[in-house]
């Protein structure tokens, strides 16, 4: 199949188009807000609820369904109920750890 100049230069401008398209598909912006985004690195607890409060109390009442003051107010009041014991075997989850994820 022998094919003409105009031919070519038609197939080789498809060819471009298409790679540029390509390109542009990758280039897309993380529409993520930041603590979302250091979640990988650092879990879902640890350092992010500290960071939750103090950068974003509109977040960390997103994400906990309380303000911070009535969790801290709700966290007193279970804690002593949700506290386990250390083991030979392992650490327990502290209390306020325990609250925070259920």
């Amino acid at each position: 199949m022998v094919l003409s100049m105009i031919q070519r230069k038609k197939i080789l401008a498809i060819l471009f188009f298409l790679r540029i398209r390509r390109r542009r598909r990758r280039q897309r912006r993380i529409w993520a807000q930041s603590w979302i985004r250091r979640r990988t690195a650092q879990g879902v607890l640890g350092n992010l609820v500290q960071e939750l409060q103090t950068e974003d109390g509109e977040m960390y009442q997103k994400y906990f369904r309380l303000v911070p003051e009535d969790f801290q107010f709700n966290l007193n009041k279970v804690s002593p109920l949700i506290t386990k014991v250390n083991t030979n075997m392992r650490k327990s989850i502290t209390g306020c750890r325990h609250f925070e994820i259920t």
